[in-house]
């Protein structure tokens, strides 16, 4: 019986925010729910972010969120250079971007407000619609790199593994927790431009396999399973599919202002709620129960 835990619900830690007593900056007057701030975001999350700010800034009509959407290596750069005050990605930060941060004289906050899967997606004429972890690990080394050892039956050919970039949150997730290494050094491997070309390249070659974010599927790709699992959210809240990630917001807001409002917003039912609408899994129901998730990522 796999092991579970419940996973602390971030958002009591950001709403002791508002009581708390910071720092203010010369120059800033945006409040908890006024003023406009530019925000950074890992492209992954576009179509999330778009709704979640819309939805925002109806609801509070004093405020104003502009997203740059980029890769999560530019999105954590722009939090440590001191550029914006929130970063929405998939990771924390390293030691030495907690050091950057002090430089600037400033601190970090990390709230986990949902999990995600990664999807692998293929071209609807392969009949490979299921691989094992393990192949895909040893696909990803370069260990397996026809499909004929996975089928015997399959004329495909090479495998063509395709990510969006080289900087991108799915790649880095792809290396550090299914493949284990730092480097990825398969011939086999190849990083495009964004998700939108990953999706392009499948659709034109039989023998590919596209590994994207999964709130960013479309019905023009078949989606592979994996032991017989999907990215959806509920095998991830039954630890069923194995590649998910928490998505982190991170903060250096250090007078409470607009985003942290905003990160109070995105872990509430509301933001929640858009949440579910886009496929990840919440830290909670609407219900307010807590989500039973898995405390590591898979060995």
């Amino acid at each position: 019986m796999k092991r579970v835990r419940k996973q602390i619900l971030f958002f009591i830690c950001i709403i002791s925010l508002i009581s708390c007593k910071k720092e203010v900056r010369e120059g800033w007057d945006d409040t908890l729910s006024t003023g406009l701030v530019r925000i950074a975001c890992d492209e992954n999350f576009k179509a999330l972010m778009d709704s979640e700010i819309r939805v925002f800034e109806a609801r509070n009509p004093g405020a104003t969120i502009l997203p740059v959407y980029t890769t999560e290596v530019e999105a954590i750069r722009l939090l440590t250079q001191d550029s914006v005050r929130f970063a929405l990605v998939t990771r924390d930060l390293t030691v030495k971007e907690q050091q950057q941060l002090k430089e600037h004289a400033l601190k970090s906050q990390k709230h986990i407000i949902g999990f995600e899967g990664i999807a692998l997606i293929s071209n609807k004429s392969n009949e490979n619609t299921e691989i094992s972890l393990s192949d895909l690990r040893k696909i990803i080394k370069g260990e397996l790199t026809e499909w004929s050892q996975i089928n015997p039956k399959s004329s495909l050919g090479t495998i063509r593994v395709l990510f969006e970039n080289k900087e991108s949150g799915v790649l880095r997730y792809i290396a550090d927790s299914v493949a284990q290494q730092k480097k990825l050094t398969s011939s086999n491997l190849y990083a495009l431009n964004d998700h939108s070309e990953v999706v392009e390249k499948v659709l034109q070659m039989p023998n590919a396999l596209g590994i994207i974010s999964a709130n960013e599927l479309n019905n023009s790709v078949q989606l592979v399973s994996i032991d017989g699992y999907l990215p959806y959210a509920g095998d991830i809240m039954q630890e069923n599919y194995p590649l998910w990630r928490p998505v982190y917001v991170l903060l250096t807001d250090p007078k409470s202002g607009l985003p942290s409002g905003l990160s109070i917003f995105l872990a509430r039912e509301i933001g929640q709620m858009i949440l579910m609408k886009f496929g990840l899994l919440p830290v909670t129901d609407p219900q307010n129960r807590d989500v039973m998730i898995k405390d590591e990522y898979p060995n």
